[in-house]
C-alpha cells in the first residue's frame, strides 16, 4: 500500500474518534500563483498526522512498508520525544490506530481506546 493510501486509511479510522484531536500535517513547496515564487511552508520532518490523546502529543510519520525517514524526520522525533512526546512510525493503519488506542487505554482514556478499536 502507499503512503498516501496509508495515510488516508489511519486518517479515516481516527479522525471521527470522539476523545481525539487529530490534524494532518502538510510540509513542502508551492507556486504563488501571482508571483510564481517558491514558497515553502510547514517545519521540515514534521510528521504527517499530529493527535491528542488523554491530553498528550502523538507524532504519526506514514511511511510505505519499504520507505525510510529523513534526516530531518529523525531530527524532528528526537526533539518531540526529548519534550515527552510520543512518535510513531506507521506502516500498516489498523495496527497504528490500534496502538493508539493501547496508549490512550494506559493514559486511563478508556472510552476513546474502545471508540478506536471499534473503528479498526
Amino acid at each position: 500500500m502507499t503512503e498516501a493510501a496509508t495515510q488516508r486509511q489511519l486518517l479515516a479510522i481516527l479522525g471521527p474518534v470522539a476523545g481525539l484531536h487529530v490534524e494532518r500535517t502538510n510540509t513542502g513547496v508551492a507556486v504563488d500563483p501571482r508571483t510564481g515564487r517558491h514558497v515553502r511552508f510547514g517545519t521540515p520532518g514534521a510528521p504527517d498526522v499530529r493527535l491528542t490523546v488523554a491530553g498528550r502529543a502523538v507524532a504519526i510519520e506514514v511511511k510505505s512498508p519499504r520507505g525510510r525517514q529523513s534526516d530531518d524526520q529523525r531530527r524532528w522525533q528526537a526533539a518531540h520525544e526529548r519534550a515527552g512526546g510520543v512518535y510513531l512510525l506507521c506502516r500498516d493503519a489498523v495496527a497504528t490506530a490500534l496502538e493508539v488506542a493501547s496508549l490512550a487505554e494506559s493514559w486511563g482514556d478508556c472510552a476513546t481506546a474502545e471508540n478506536i478499536r471499534r473503528r479498526c
